[in-house]
């Protein structure tokens, strides 16, 4: 721009920049995601919030070719076909992190270009986010955004699957899969222990697919009476049964219309009712209770268990037609003991969550950090954020932290030590429990003298679970108070 130019207008917050970096610097002015791509189809500029929705730093896409960006990103093809084009257009697109954008590609100069083969106007690629836009838009009509209060599983605890998929070789396997079977059309079956977060890669598997607008039910089926089961999921007419609304109701599956019906605890379905589901998996159609007209249901159909449902068939609690029905694609998710590598990436995400409700920040000491990596998680992540809740509001009392560990870092029940350390065949065989306990590199090697020590003190916890204290517990493994203490003490020394 040149001096004349800027002195027509020197107060403007974006022309009158003097250089490059001070006009690139200029675009952060904006919150959404601004992307400036030359006629050599490489990155101009891209502003802060371009780079974040992307998964990048700050500056690091300039000068990348823009087909190379998007072939980072899944699904970004049409993007960068729509961008090598140079024509004007609207589209979405999701990021790692499973969110939603609306896309605008625009020719970012309107002067004629020569006209040579090849020959293209630089382009513009605007990212906003729609769970964005759509608060906004809430907000600008006066509706509640969110709730007054909110847990930590509604803010950011929630799972960040970009980054635990690549921290996690088995959960990005899992993923993978499940990623393919959606787009395929094809039912998924996730199972696993109490707490892995089915319910939460649920949502995953919906969000990848689904639009932001398309509805996520969830059905447990566990809560619903037999009795009750069949008007609940297909609904009822007005005067269907004594107690019916006489406006009629939709049932789960109406509610669910346009988008994902989860069933959580399939296994818990009776088996007097299962019939009426399998109906419906096989037609697609549902019709109310009450009602003689049949139609078609636009749902989608996700399920979950902790039970083993071929084992409920064997045993006939569960029918083998609706297993095959709802287990096209079988996702068993990995516990926590199995991924020791996720732990610490949860505990750092639980207790950024935390700090945005404290005056204080919470830093979890490392001798911590050690002993919750030590741990073998029988409950999973619902029992690490559990924890890590506990320990945020004892430390601001000044608890004991190593008493507090003692008593928080030992399962409920000698059933959930069982099922923490699912590789067992009976409750004794502890052995068999080693080769999962083992934190092996990437190498191949491991540290024998700390795999002893994590190994041994699963031991004590057990005995002390057995018998109800240290001194009892010390008597039947044969050795002395002071060494159950010394054992049950010593990561705190680490």
């Amino acid at each position: 721009m040149s001096a004349p130019d800027r002195a027509l207008w020197p107060d403007h917050p974006l022309f009158d920049a003097e250089t490059i970096p001070d006009a690139a610097e200029r675009l952060n002015f904006f919150d959404e995601g601004l992307i400036f791509v030359g006629t050599d189809l490489t990155v101009t500029s891209a502003n802060v919030e371009a780079c974040a929705l992307m998964g990048r730093e700050f500056g690091s896409v300039d000068g990348e070719a823009f087909a190379t960006l998007c072939t980072e990103l899944p699904g970004w093809s049409q993007l960068a076909a729509a961008v090598e084009r140079g024509a004007d257009a609207e589209l979405t697109v999701r990021t790692a992190k499973g969110k939603t954008l609306l896309v605008t590609v625009r020719r970012a100069s309107r002067k004629p270009v020569a006209r040579e083969p090849g020959a293209r106007h630089p382009v513009a690629v605007i990212l906003r986010d729609l769970e964005v836009l759509d608060y906004r838009r809430r907000k600008a009509f006066g509706r509640a955004a969110q709730p007054a209060f909110r847990t930590l599983a509604d803010n950011k605890a929630r799972p960040d699957f970009g980054t635990q998929r690549r921290i996690a070789p088995q959960l990005e396997k899992v993923l993978s899969r499940g990623e393919r079977a959606i787009l395929q059309g094809a039912r998924v079956l996730i199972t696993g222990e109490s707490g892995v977060g089915k319910t939460e890669i649920a949502r995953y598997f919906h969000t990848f697919l689904a639009d932001t607008g398309d509805a996520f039910q969830v059905v447990n089926c566990a809560s619903i009476p037999e009795t009750l089961f069949e008007s609940e999921m297909f609904g009822y007419e007005k005067g269907a049964f004594t107690g019916a609304l006489q406006s009629g109701r939709a049932g789960f599956i109406e509610q669910a219309e346009g988008g994902t019906l989860f069933l959580d605890e399939v296994g818990e379905i009776p088996l007097s009712v299962q019939a009426k589901l399998l109906s419906f998996l096989e037609e697609g159609m549902i019709r109310r209770v009450g009602g003689g007209k049949q139609r078609i249901a636009n749902v989608r159909i996700l399920t979950a268990t902790n039970r083993d449902l071929r084992q409920m068939v064997r045993d006939g609690q569960f029918r083998a037609d609706l297993y095959y029905r709802l287990a096209v694609v079988h996702l068993p998710i990995p516990a926590l003991r199995t991924m020791p590598e996720l732990t610490g990436h949860l505990i750092d995400r639980f207790v950024d969550t935390i700090n945005q409700r404290r005056g204080n920040r919470f830093v979890v000491p490392g001798w911590v950090r050690a002993r919750l990596t030590a741990y073998a998680w029988p409950g999973n992540v619902r029992e690490l954020l559990n924890v890590v809740q506990q320990l945020s509001i004892f430390f601001d009392e000044g608890a004991d932290m190593d008493e507090l560990l003692s008593d928080l870092l030992r399962p409920l029940s000698e059933e959930q030590f069982s099922a923490g350390d699912s590789s067992r065949g009976d409750g004794d065989a502890l052995p068999a429990a080693v080769e999962d306990m083992v934190a092996i590199g990437p190498d191949g090697a491991f540290d024998l003298k700390e795999e002893v020590r994590r190994y041994e003190r699963a031991l004590i916890d057990r005995a002390i679970l057995r018998h109800g204290s240290k001194r009892k517990a010390a008597r039947a493994l044969g050795v002395d108070i002071g060494t159950v203490v010394r054992k049950t003490n010593d990561i705190s020394m680490n």
